[in-house]
């Protein structure tokens, strides 16, 4: 698992059982895509695409990766194909549960402003999580997480920065705060929390404001919360904008 860029310019995240090749959304350009295959050893013309919302930062690569690679299959839930197919693409729609390769998919529907999902991918027993863009994650949701090798895990904003900062709106400032906008560092600290006290001991932190939020911040948010239930050694990373992160394998 490799996230290659996250973060309101865009998210992309890359997934591989060393046969399938996955990407989770391609919001990126089509060329800093092929740079970040390039860097992990896949060929841009095998990948599959799974796409978990249509909002820009998810979906702005699509159409010129998808001409410049016809053979890329296009993959998403029922509720994201009106959206995809205005935007020109031609996706396979799924059900919640699906298979692509040996790797099995489970889509968890959760609450943001338009249709979107995270997803659970499997293979032999491992498994990875990647939940960005929620406004909440209910107890259901956690627990279609627990036991994953790695969960990539929105952490949006700091609730002091965004609530101080003068360039965002007060309507602004009540969507991405809302239930249907975004985790905040608390929200996404509680949730590893619990998913570290079922099994999870790798976590990437993604979606981070690039104005409302610091790496730093974020992680030590989740540490210190992990930490005081009595969790030490968790892996806790943050994900950025303009880098990837390692390439890290569940053994």
């Amino acid at each position: 698992m490799c996230c290659f860029a996250s973060g309101s310019k865009g998210n992309c995240c890359y997934v591989s059982d060393g046969d399938t090749d996955i990407l989770i959304d391609l919001g990126i350009s089509a060329l800093r895509t092929e740079k970040c295959l390039a860097a992990v050893g896949c060929l841009p013309d095998s990948v599959h695409i799974v796409v978990t919302h249509t909002h820009t930062d998810h979906i702005g690569g699509l159409n010129v990766f998808c001409r410049r690679h016809p053979n890329v299959v296009l993959h998403c839930q029922k509720e994201c194909a009106a959206g995809l197919y205005r935007a020109g693409l031609s996706p396979v729609t799924e059900e919640r549960n699906f298979s692509i390769g040996n790797v099995n998919i489970t889509a968890i529907p959760v609450p943001h402003d338009v249709p979107c999902f995270g997803y659970v991918l499997n293979c032999d027993e491992k498994s990875v999580a990647v939940v960005t863009d929620v406004g909440r994650l209910d107890r259901r949701a956690l627990d279609m997480m627990s036991g994953c090798g790695i969960v990539m895990l929105e952490a949006n904003h700091d609730i002091e920065m965004l609530n101080c900062n003068p360039r965002y709106t007060r309507e602004l400032k009540s969507r991405i705060s809302s239930s249907y906008g975004h985790l905040s560092n608390v929200d996404c600290a509680d949730a590893c929390a619990y998913l570290g006290s079922r099994g999870v001991k790798s976590f990437i932190l993604a979606h981070l404001s690039e104005e409302n939020n610091q790496k730093d911040l974020a992680i030590s948010f989740v540490k210190s919360k992990l930490e005081n239930i009595g969790i030490a050694g968790a892996r806790v990373i943050a994900a950025c904008q303009d880098c990837m992160t390692g390439l890290y394998e569940i053994c």
